[in-house]
């Protein structure tokens, strides 16, 4: 079990929040998150390389939410930035947040670029 103050202060905050106190739960949430990224953000380069602009919308729109419950809501924010881009802004603003949300993710989550 991962005590609550082991988590960093945005994490401990996360699981008070959406875990009502529960870190362990918090830890399943986030390892099963980080697990499904490296899908989320396949399907997010593809929408890209297609230009596919409903299914960037989408990809970003999911990870808004599931970012947030895990307590980063900078990148939520980014991820939020990228589906209104997506469905208000020209292609290449879109595309250039999704660039940048994805390699923030890669690197907040060591994920493999």
């Amino acid at each position: 079990m991962v005590p609550q103050d082991e988590l960093p202060a945005h994490e401990q905050e996360a699981v008070a929040t959406y875990f009502e106190g529960d870190a362990e739960f918090y830890r399943v949430f986030r390892a099963s998150a980080v697990a499904q990224f490296p899908a989320d953000l396949q399907a997010g380069d593809a929408a890209e390389a297609t230009g596919d602009v409903q299914s960037l919308r989408r990809a970003a729109h999911t990870l808004k939410g599931v970012l947030l419950t895990l307590g980063h809501a900078e990148l939520s924010a980014c991820a939020k930035g990228v589906e209104l881009a997506a469905q208000q802004a020209p292609w290449e603003l879109a595309v250039a947040g999704w660039r940048e949300l994805r390699e923030r993710m890669v690197s907040t989550f060591s994920l493999q670029p």
